[in-house]
């Protein structure tokens, strides 16, 4: 495998994780504009991205493959919860 295939495939495991991690807190706000915010934008979409891309490593050990659907529910539940933790816990 070149260097280029290699970096292609990590590029391609990363972008779901990184897309959701981008667009959740982005609708978010969109859809919240009147809930105040404590964290800002940028360190919302960097810790959702990365407990995103935390769920798809652990996916990836756990089935040893990678894109089962069970591993992008898992992700987008995560991303909810890190949503609901930056807006304070409410219920």
């Amino acid at each position: 495998m070149s260097f280029f295939d290699l970096l292609n495939h990590l590029v391609n495991f990363a972008l779901p994780a990184i897309a959701m991690g981008v667009m959740v807190p982005l609708f978010s706000r969109l859809i919240w504009r009147k809930t105040p915010v404590k964290r800002p934008l940028k360190l919302q979409m960097l810790t959702t991205s990365l407990a995103c891309l935390a769920v798809l490593f652990t996916g990836l050990l756990i089935f040893s493959t990678d894109g089962k659907m069970a591993t992008y529910g898992v992700m987008v539940t995560v991303a909810a919860v890190c949503q609901w933790w930056y807006q304070g816990w409410r219920v």
